[in-house]
Formats: structure tokens, C-alpha cells, sequence
């Protein structure tokens, strides 16, 4: 099984632990724990994150 660790609270979590959304067309993954955003599409250099999910608009 795929494990990775959150890049904000550390937490390590698994592949199906992560719920998807999307941001401006990008598709993300969030994490359960801090709600932070882990983005798994490429982004523009101009493109500005947010930093909690509620930003976000589900699929």
C-alpha cells in the first residue's frame, strides 16, 4: 500500500485515507486530519493556493 506524509501536520496516511476535490480545474487531494490541500495536478506559477478545503468546490 501507497503511504505518504501530510506536508502540514505530518500525519502519515494512506492513498485511500484522502478525499478528492477540486480547485480551479486542478484536481486535489485533502487531508482528513488538517483539511489542508495536496495538490496533485501541475500548476501555473501565477496559480495561488488556498490553505483549507473549505475554498473548495467538490466534484
Amino acid at each position: 500500500m501507497i503511504r505518504i506524509v501530510c506536508p502540514f501536520c505530518h500525519a502519515p496516511l494512506g492513498a485511500n485515507e484522502l478525499e478528492m476535490a477540486t480547485f480551479d480545474g486542478h484536481a486535489c487531494l485533502v487531508c482528513p486530519v488538517c483539511d489542508n490541500l495536496l495538490v496533485t495536478e501541475n500548476t501555473s506559477a501565477n496559480a495561488s493556493l488556498p490553505s483549507q478545503h473549505e475554498d473548495v468546490v467538490d466534484a
